[in-house]
Protein backbone atom coordinates (compact mmCIF):
# COMPACT_ATOMS: atom_id res chain seq x y z
CA UNK A 1 0.00 0.00 0.00
CA UNK A 2 3.02 2.31 0.49
CA UNK A 3 4.86 1.72 -2.34
CA UNK A 4 1.55 2.50 -4.21
CA UNK A 5 0.42 5.31 -2.55
CA UNK A 6 4.36 6.91 -3.15
CA UNK A 7 3.84 6.65 -6.93
CA UNK A 8 0.82 8.08 -7.14
CA UNK A 9 1.99 11.24 -4.70
CA UNK A 10 5.60 11.03 -6.74
CA UNK A 11 3.45 12.14 -9.78
CA UNK A 12 3.07 15.92 -8.29
CA UNK A 13 6.30 17.22 -7.62
CA UNK A 14 5.47 19.06 -4.55
CA UNK A 15 2.52 19.16 -2.62
CA UNK A 16 1.13 21.70 -0.11
CA UNK A 17 0.43 20.67 3.39
CA UNK A 18 0.12 22.71 6.50
CA UNK A 19 3.03 21.80 9.69
CA UNK A 20 -0.25 21.11 11.96
CA UNK A 21 0.10 17.39 12.32
CA UNK A 22 -4.06 17.31 12.73
CA UNK A 23 -4.41 19.82 9.22
CA UNK A 24 -1.62 17.24 7.68
CA UNK A 25 -3.70 14.26 8.17
CA UNK A 26 -7.03 15.61 7.07
CA UNK A 27 -5.11 17.24 3.92
CA UNK A 28 -3.66 13.47 2.85
CA UNK A 29 -6.92 11.70 3.31
CA UNK A 30 -8.59 14.50 1.39
CA UNK A 31 -5.58 14.18 -1.06
CA UNK A 32 -6.81 10.68 -2.41
CA UNK A 33 -9.06 7.26 -1.72
CA UNK A 34 -8.27 3.82 -2.62
CA UNK A 35 -10.52 1.55 -3.88
CA UNK A 36 -10.03 -2.02 -5.20
CA UNK A 37 -12.37 -3.02 -8.23
CA UNK A 38 -11.87 -6.64 -9.68
CA UNK A 39 -8.30 -6.41 -8.25
CA UNK A 40 -7.27 -3.32 -10.19
CA UNK A 41 -7.12 0.04 -8.18
CA UNK A 42 -8.85 3.04 -8.94
CA UNK A 43 -7.91 6.69 -8.08
CA UNK A 44 -9.98 9.45 -7.02
CA UNK A 45 -8.60 12.91 -6.55
CA UNK A 46 -9.98 15.40 -4.42
CA UNK A 47 -8.75 19.06 -4.47
CA UNK A 48 -6.30 20.13 -1.96
CA UNK A 49 -5.76 23.67 -1.10
CA UNK A 50 -1.91 24.98 -2.48
CA UNK A 51 -0.10 27.39 -0.13
CA UNK A 52 2.76 29.05 -0.59
CA UNK A 53 5.41 26.63 1.63
CA UNK A 54 6.48 23.38 -0.79
CA UNK A 55 7.50 20.47 1.10
CA UNK A 56 9.10 16.86 -1.01
CA UNK A 57 7.05 14.50 -0.47
CA UNK A 58 9.97 12.27 -0.81
CA UNK A 59 11.67 14.02 2.35
CA UNK A 60 8.85 13.06 4.83
CA UNK A 61 7.65 10.14 6.11
CA UNK A 62 4.67 9.47 4.64
CA UNK A 63 1.56 9.67 7.33
CA UNK A 64 -1.89 7.53 6.63
CA UNK A 65 -4.86 8.56 8.40
CA UNK A 66 -7.70 6.01 9.33
CA UNK A 67 -11.43 7.41 8.01
CA UNK A 68 -13.74 7.90 10.50
CA UNK A 69 -15.70 5.01 12.20
CA UNK A 70 -18.79 4.52 11.19
CA UNK A 71 -21.38 3.08 13.77
CA UNK A 72 -21.79 -0.57 12.76
CA UNK A 73 -25.97 -1.21 12.21
CA UNK A 74 -25.07 -4.97 11.21
CA UNK A 75 -24.65 -7.16 14.15
CA UNK A 76 -21.43 -9.24 14.40
CA UNK A 77 -22.12 -13.03 14.72
CA UNK A 78 -20.01 -14.99 17.02
CA UNK A 79 -17.38 -16.79 16.11
CA UNK A 80 -18.05 -20.88 16.14
CA UNK A 81 -15.82 -21.40 18.83
CA UNK A 82 -17.88 -18.70 21.17
CA UNK A 83 -21.34 -20.43 19.66
CA UNK A 84 -20.19 -23.55 20.37
CA UNK A 85 -19.34 -22.74 23.88
CA UNK A 86 -23.22 -20.93 24.95
CA UNK A 87 -24.34 -23.74 23.55
CA UNK A 88 -22.76 -26.05 25.98
CA UNK A 89 -23.19 -24.11 28.80
CA UNK A 90 -27.09 -23.97 27.59
CA UNK A 91 -26.94 -27.72 28.02
CA UNK A 92 -25.10 -27.72 31.30
CA UNK A 93 -27.81 -25.33 32.40
CA UNK A 94 -30.41 -27.26 31.19
CA UNK A 95 -29.30 -30.31 32.72
CA UNK A 96 -28.80 -28.63 36.18
CA UNK A 97 -32.26 -27.54 36.39
CA UNK A 98 -33.23 -31.03 35.16
CA UNK A 99 -31.03 -32.53 37.88
CA UNK A 100 -32.84 -30.36 40.85
CA UNK A 101 -36.25 -31.18 39.37
CA UNK A 102 -35.34 -34.85 39.71
CA UNK A 103 -33.87 -35.10 42.85
CA UNK A 104 -34.87 -31.73 44.71
CA UNK A 105 -37.11 -34.17 47.07
CA UNK A 106 -34.42 -36.56 47.64
CA UNK A 107 -31.92 -33.31 48.65
CA UNK A 108 -34.52 -31.41 50.54
CA UNK A 109 -34.85 -35.29 52.71
CA UNK A 110 -30.81 -34.90 53.24
CA UNK A 111 -31.24 -31.23 54.08
CA UNK A 112 -33.80 -32.15 56.58
CA UNK A 113 -31.60 -35.04 58.29
CA UNK A 114 -28.33 -32.01 58.63
CA UNK A 115 -31.24 -29.74 60.46
CA UNK A 116 -29.48 -31.19 63.95
CA UNK A 117 -26.21 -29.69 62.64
CA UNK A 118 -27.84 -26.08 63.13
CA UNK A 119 -25.25 -23.71 65.40
CA UNK A 120 -26.25 -23.07 68.57
CA UNK A 121 -24.93 -21.51 71.89
CA UNK A 122 -22.47 -19.63 70.03
CA UNK A 123 -21.64 -17.27 72.22
CA UNK A 124 -21.93 -19.02 75.50
CA UNK A 125 -18.62 -19.44 76.79
CA UNK A 126 -17.27 -16.23 75.30
CA UNK A 127 -16.92 -12.72 75.99
CA UNK A 128 -18.15 -11.34 73.08
CA UNK A 129 -22.09 -10.20 73.01
CA UNK A 130 -24.87 -10.22 70.52
CA UNK A 131 -24.74 -6.72 68.85
CA UNK A 132 -21.05 -7.21 67.85
CA UNK A 133 -22.26 -10.38 66.22
CA UNK A 134 -24.85 -8.50 64.23
CA UNK A 135 -22.02 -6.14 63.36
CA UNK A 136 -19.97 -8.72 62.64
CA UNK A 137 -22.28 -10.23 60.06
CA UNK A 138 -23.56 -6.54 58.61
CA UNK A 139 -19.88 -6.31 57.46
CA UNK A 140 -19.65 -9.94 55.90
CA UNK A 141 -22.55 -8.63 54.13
CA UNK A 142 -20.98 -5.20 52.82
CA UNK A 143 -17.46 -7.59 52.32
CA UNK A 144 -18.90 -10.40 50.26
CA UNK A 145 -21.13 -8.31 47.80
CA UNK A 146 -18.43 -5.61 47.29
CA UNK A 147 -16.46 -8.73 45.75
CA UNK A 148 -19.89 -10.47 44.01
CA UNK A 149 -19.55 -13.26 46.06
CA UNK A 150 -22.93 -15.41 45.75
CA UNK A 151 -25.07 -15.35 48.51
CA UNK A 152 -24.86 -18.96 49.52
CA UNK A 153 -21.32 -17.58 50.39
CA UNK A 154 -22.31 -15.55 52.97
CA UNK A 155 -24.79 -18.06 54.26
CA UNK A 156 -22.30 -20.54 54.54
CA UNK A 157 -19.54 -17.69 56.55
CA UNK A 158 -21.84 -17.29 58.83
CA UNK A 159 -22.82 -20.72 59.70
CA UNK A 160 -18.94 -21.75 59.89
CA UNK A 161 -18.40 -18.69 62.36
CA UNK A 162 -21.34 -19.59 64.36
CA UNK A 163 -20.68 -23.52 64.31
CA UNK A 164 -16.30 -22.72 65.40
CA UNK A 165 -17.43 -20.17 68.10
CA UNK A 166 -19.89 -22.87 69.83
CA UNK A 167 -18.02 -25.87 69.52
CA UNK A 168 -13.97 -24.51 70.37
CA UNK A 169 -13.08 -24.75 73.97
CA UNK A 170 -11.01 -21.56 73.60
CA UNK A 171 -12.40 -18.60 75.53
CA UNK A 172 -12.45 -15.85 72.79
CA UNK A 173 -12.72 -12.12 73.21
CA UNK A 174 -14.29 -9.26 71.38
CA UNK A 175 -10.99 -8.46 69.69
CA UNK A 176 -11.11 -12.05 68.31
CA UNK A 177 -14.09 -11.79 66.96
CA UNK A 178 -12.59 -10.26 63.57
CA UNK A 179 -9.66 -12.60 62.80
CA UNK A 180 -12.90 -15.59 63.02
CA UNK A 181 -15.10 -13.53 60.99
CA UNK A 182 -12.40 -13.09 58.28
CA UNK A 183 -11.08 -16.55 58.51
CA UNK A 184 -14.72 -17.80 57.89
CA UNK A 185 -15.40 -15.54 54.94
CA UNK A 186 -11.85 -16.90 53.43
CA UNK A 187 -12.99 -20.34 53.72
CA UNK A 188 -16.56 -20.22 52.65
CA UNK A 189 -15.45 -17.72 49.64
CA UNK A 190 -13.09 -21.25 48.75
CA UNK A 191 -15.55 -23.78 48.70
CA UNK A 192 -18.65 -22.03 47.08
CA UNK A 193 -16.43 -19.56 44.79
CA UNK A 194 -15.09 -20.19 41.51
CA UNK A 195 -12.91 -17.57 41.60
CA UNK A 196 -12.32 -17.65 45.17
CA UNK A 197 -11.03 -14.37 46.95
CA UNK A 198 -7.17 -14.77 47.56
CA UNK A 199 -5.34 -14.72 50.41
CA UNK A 200 -3.19 -11.85 49.48
CA UNK A 201 -6.39 -9.38 49.02
CA UNK A 202 -7.96 -10.87 52.37
CA UNK A 203 -5.01 -10.06 54.08
CA UNK A 204 -4.23 -6.42 52.14
CA UNK A 205 -7.88 -4.94 51.01
CA UNK A 206 -10.45 -6.95 53.49
CA UNK A 207 -8.32 -7.10 56.67
CA UNK A 208 -6.27 -3.77 55.62
CA UNK A 209 -3.12 -5.05 56.76
CA UNK A 210 -4.46 -5.44 60.84
CA UNK A 211 -4.27 -9.38 60.50
CA UNK A 212 -1.25 -10.49 58.88
CA UNK A 213 -1.12 -13.74 56.15
CA UNK A 214 -0.09 -16.05 59.15
CA UNK A 215 -2.46 -15.18 61.47
CA UNK A 216 -5.42 -16.05 58.66
CA UNK A 217 -3.81 -19.42 57.87
CA UNK A 218 -3.40 -20.55 61.49
CA UNK A 219 -6.88 -19.51 62.39
CA UNK A 220 -8.48 -21.71 58.90
CA UNK A 221 -6.18 -24.98 60.45
CA UNK A 222 -7.96 -24.18 63.81
CA UNK A 223 -11.14 -23.98 62.45
CA UNK A 224 -10.96 -27.11 60.30
CA UNK A 225 -9.57 -28.68 63.82
CA UNK A 226 -12.49 -27.98 66.08
CA UNK A 227 -14.61 -28.85 63.04
CA UNK A 228 -12.83 -32.10 62.38
CA UNK A 229 -12.73 -31.13 59.03
CA UNK A 230 -16.22 -31.61 58.32
CA UNK A 231 -17.52 -28.69 56.71
CA UNK A 232 -20.59 -30.67 55.53
CA UNK A 233 -24.09 -29.26 56.27
CA UNK A 234 -27.17 -27.04 55.23
CA UNK A 235 -27.68 -23.59 55.42
CA UNK A 236 -31.17 -21.79 54.92
CA UNK A 237 -30.69 -20.73 51.54
CA UNK A 238 -29.85 -24.37 50.71
CA UNK A 239 -33.60 -25.23 51.86
CA UNK A 240 -35.73 -22.46 50.79
CA UNK A 241 -33.83 -23.15 46.95
CA UNK A 242 -35.01 -27.03 46.94
CA UNK A 243 -38.10 -25.94 48.28
CA UNK A 244 -38.81 -23.02 45.67
CA UNK A 245 -37.66 -25.58 43.35
CA UNK A 246 -39.82 -28.29 43.67
CA UNK A 247 -43.59 -25.80 44.25
CA UNK A 248 -41.85 -23.92 41.35
CA UNK A 249 -42.01 -20.68 43.05
CA UNK A 250 -38.43 -19.68 43.03
CA UNK A 251 -38.71 -16.72 40.10
CA UNK A 252 -41.82 -14.79 42.69
CA UNK A 253 -39.89 -15.90 46.49
CA UNK A 254 -36.25 -15.85 45.88
CA UNK A 255 -35.39 -11.98 46.82
CA UNK A 256 -37.90 -11.75 49.58
CA UNK A 257 -36.99 -15.20 51.11
CA UNK A 258 -33.37 -14.45 50.84
CA UNK A 259 -33.45 -10.82 52.50
CA UNK A 260 -35.87 -12.22 55.17
CA UNK A 261 -33.13 -15.07 55.99
CA UNK A 262 -30.21 -13.06 56.22
CA UNK A 263 -31.82 -10.85 58.82
CA UNK A 264 -32.45 -13.38 60.77
CA UNK A 265 -29.14 -14.07 61.28
CA UNK A 266 -29.05 -11.11 62.75
CA UNK A 267 -30.88 -11.84 66.26
CA UNK A 268 -28.80 -14.16 67.56
CA UNK A 269 -31.70 -15.45 70.33
CA UNK A 270 -33.96 -16.02 67.06
CA UNK A 271 -31.47 -17.94 65.69
CA UNK A 272 -31.14 -19.59 68.87
CA UNK A 273 -34.67 -20.93 69.33
CA UNK A 274 -35.38 -21.99 66.08
CA UNK A 275 -33.42 -24.70 63.46
CA UNK A 276 -32.29 -23.71 60.34
CA UNK A 277 -35.42 -25.64 58.65
CA UNK A 278 -37.61 -23.44 61.07
CA UNK A 279 -35.79 -20.29 59.73
CA UNK A 280 -36.38 -21.26 56.13
CA UNK A 281 -40.00 -22.06 56.42
CA UNK A 282 -40.65 -19.05 58.43
CA UNK A 283 -38.89 -16.91 55.81
CA UNK A 284 -40.97 -18.28 52.75
CA UNK A 285 -44.29 -17.46 54.51
CA UNK A 286 -43.26 -14.24 55.34
CA UNK A 287 -42.29 -13.53 51.69
CA UNK A 288 -45.29 -15.48 50.23
CA UNK A 289 -47.27 -13.42 52.34
CA UNK A 290 -45.75 -9.99 51.26
CA UNK A 291 -45.49 -10.82 47.58
CA UNK A 292 -49.12 -11.59 47.33
CA UNK A 293 -49.97 -8.36 48.23
CA UNK A 294 -48.45 -7.34 44.59
CA UNK A 295 -49.08 -10.45 42.66
CA UNK A 296 -52.42 -11.65 42.80
CA UNK A 297 -51.30 -14.76 40.93
CA UNK A 298 -49.67 -15.77 44.28
CA UNK A 299 -52.14 -17.41 47.50
CA UNK A 300 -51.15 -17.73 50.18
CA UNK A 301 -53.88 -20.03 51.31
CA UNK A 302 -52.91 -22.13 48.77
CA UNK A 303 -49.03 -21.78 49.25
CA UNK A 304 -48.51 -21.58 52.40
CA UNK A 305 -49.81 -25.22 53.87
CA UNK A 306 -48.03 -26.11 50.57
CA UNK A 307 -44.26 -24.46 52.33
CA UNK A 308 -45.10 -26.31 55.56
CA UNK A 309 -46.33 -29.74 54.49
CA UNK A 310 -42.72 -29.91 51.89
CA UNK A 311 -40.73 -29.48 55.13
CA UNK A 312 -42.62 -31.24 57.36
CA UNK A 313 -43.20 -28.83 59.99
CA UNK A 314 -46.08 -28.28 62.12
CA UNK A 315 -48.31 -25.51 61.10
CA UNK A 316 -49.17 -23.97 64.25
CA UNK A 317 -45.47 -24.09 65.49
CA UNK A 318 -44.25 -22.66 61.73
CA UNK A 319 -47.03 -19.62 61.81
CA UNK A 320 -45.38 -18.69 65.47
CA UNK A 321 -42.13 -18.84 64.41
CA UNK A 322 -43.13 -16.84 60.71
CA UNK A 323 -44.80 -14.12 62.97
CA UNK A 324 -41.47 -13.65 65.48
CA UNK A 325 -39.53 -13.18 61.93
CA UNK A 326 -42.38 -10.31 60.59
CA UNK A 327 -42.00 -8.66 63.93
CA UNK A 328 -38.07 -8.95 63.46
CA UNK A 329 -38.91 -7.12 60.12
CA UNK A 330 -41.00 -4.43 60.86
CA UNK A 331 -38.35 -3.13 64.16
CA UNK A 332 -35.22 -4.19 62.74
CA UNK A 333 -34.13 -0.53 62.15
CA UNK A 334 -34.44 0.09 65.82
CA UNK A 335 -33.29 -3.09 67.18
CA UNK A 336 -30.17 -2.89 64.43
CA UNK A 337 -29.55 0.58 64.29
CA UNK A 338 -26.82 1.98 62.13
CA UNK A 339 -26.69 -1.57 60.43
CA UNK A 340 -27.59 -0.29 56.29
CA UNK A 341 -25.59 -2.92 54.87
CA UNK A 342 -28.52 -5.53 54.63
CA UNK A 343 -31.09 -2.68 53.14
CA UNK A 344 -27.76 -0.93 50.96
CA UNK A 345 -27.17 -4.48 49.29
CA UNK A 346 -30.03 -6.01 49.36
CA UNK A 347 -33.47 -5.78 46.07
CA UNK A 348 -35.90 -6.01 48.71
CA UNK A 349 -36.66 -3.29 51.12
CA UNK A 350 -38.17 -3.55 54.37
CA UNK A 351 -40.64 -0.76 53.25
CA UNK A 352 -42.39 -4.38 51.12
CA UNK A 353 -43.22 -5.73 54.37
CA UNK A 354 -44.47 -3.54 56.92
CA UNK A 355 -48.45 -3.93 55.62
CA UNK A 356 -48.09 -7.64 55.61
CA UNK A 357 -50.14 -9.96 58.15
CA UNK A 358 -49.85 -13.42 58.65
Amino acid sequence: MKDISRRIFEKENYAEVSNNPRQLNKSLTQLVSLTMINNTRKTEFKGIDIKNNYVSISQRPLVFCKPEQRVKTTKTLPSPQKQSQERSNESQSKELCNLIVNYSEPILDYYIELNTQTPKNSLQNHSINVSLRAKMIDWIIEVLSSYKCKDQTFYLSVRLMDLYLSKTTQKHMPQDLHLVGVTSMFMACKYEEIYPVKLQIVHEKIAHKKLSKEEIKDKETNILQVLDFNLNGTTILDIITMVLSILNLHQQLYEAANFLSKLTLFDYEFTNQYSYVQLACAALIVSTKTIEQIDQSLSSEVTIPLIISTLKLDYKDSITCANRLLELAKGFEKQFPNLENLKKFSKFRISDILKTQC
